[in-house]
């Protein structure tokens, strides 16, 4: 009897453990299922590296993508001139959905329209009303920062005050600068320096400045490196980079920022919904995202700069940062920006590479 208990007692064990395991199975194939549910919609994004580089991909582009079960697909370039060309490419045409890392240079675009949609729905008025907004609606700004003179206090305690100090002898090899033909803010310190100082000026401003350049780089991180391996001690950049630099590496905070006597730049930064973009609904949907409060925040923490929305709480390094600073872009309303910017780029490459046998 004992002997007979004893298999019954196994047995039911045994049948108990099978169903335990059955269960388990199908739990870990209700699972495999979910992961499979194919995406509800899709979007297909062109923008700079710089974008997965700082972070701001994973926290923002594809954190959305998970919350509203889409299909992304991104396609990363080292500069907008690399990116234009590809987009311009007919096996591209009517299939991307936005385009990021846009430049101040657009908002002068007349031919915009060409590449880019008007987007109506998506609504600016939480705008900081400061930041120029496009005639046409086709550019959503989601980045911002004036432009200053970037620099390491322990090398320079009193800094250049002005573009013409910054001429001076004792900065010989020590400014670290972005290449207008490849980063947005190259191309906005070009246009900067042609707002001050006029097509006439610009050239003879960047001649005498040769002298004191470190290095031209092709993006703002690489500049700032330079500064933080004390490579050299300027750089023209964003005046954030000081209060990012105080919100995530305080032991950093020797490395500040000033805005010229002449005045600053205001930098913008933005997005575009892609001329027959295929999931329109779903890339309007991201722009509006895009530059909602809470996900601004994350532009301040990615990508170190102002949240175009107003509403933005801002940390406390970032909230001690003046609101309005006089900036000159206004000056460049009248000149034909697009008709005349790959040849003040030209003019600049002569004059820096040209002289510096780079």
């Amino acid at each position: 009897m004992k002997l007979r208990k004893s298999a019954t007692t196994s047995f039911v064990i045994f049948t108990l453990a099978l169903f335990l395991i059955a269960g388990l199975g199908c739990k870990k194939n209700t699972k495999e299922e979910k992961k499979q549910t194919p995406p509800t919609s899709y979007l297909y994004i062109f923008a700079l590296e710089q974008i997965r580089d700082s972070g701001f991909e994973a926290v923002v582009i594809s954190d959305f993508a998970k919350q509203n079960n889409i299909g992304l697909r991104m396609n990363l370039f080292p500069d907008l001139s690399t990116l234009l060309q590809t987009l311009s490419n007919p096996n591209y045409q009517g299939k991307v959905d936005i385009v990021m890392g846009l430049d101040n240079s657009f908002f002068y675009d007349t031919d915009s329209s060409s590449y880019f949609a008007p987007v109506p729905e998506v609504s600016l008025q939480e705008i900081r009303y400061e930041i120029p907004k496009d005639s046409e609606h086709c550019l959503i700004p989601y980045a911002t920062a004036n432009l200053a003179f970037i620099y390491d206090s322990r090398k320079f305690p009193e800094p250049p005050h002005s573009f013409g100090e910054l001429q001076d002898s004792k900065y010989y090899s020590q400014l670290a600068i972005c290449d207008p033909a490849q980063s947005g803010l190259g191309c906005s310190t070009l246009l900067w320096t042609i707002a001050l100082f006029s097509e006439q000026g610009y050239k003879q401003l960047w001649s005498s400045l040769n002298k004191n350049i470190y290095k031209i780089y092709p993006n703002p991180s690489l500049c700032l490196d330079a500064i933080r391996t004390r490579k050299c001690g300027l750089m023209i950049g964003y005046n954030t980079i000081p209060a990012w630099l105080n919100e995530l590496y305080p032991s950093e905070s020797y490395i500040k920022a000033i805005i010229p006597e002449e005045g600053s730049f205001l930098y913008v930064e933005s997005a575009a919904l892609c001329k027959n973009a295929p999931n329109k609904d779903t890339a309007l949907k991201f722009l509006n995202y895009l530059i909602s409060s809470n996900v601004q925040q994350f532009v301040i923490y990615k990508l170190g700069m102002m949240p175009v929305n107003g509403r933005t709480p801002l940390p406390a390094s970032f909230a001690h940062i003046p609101a309005i600073i006089y900036s000159h872009n206004n000056r460049l309303e009248q000149q034909p920006v697009q008709d005349s910017l790959q040849v003040w780029i030209s003019n600049w490459n002569r004059i820096m590479y040209g002289h510096r046998g780079l």
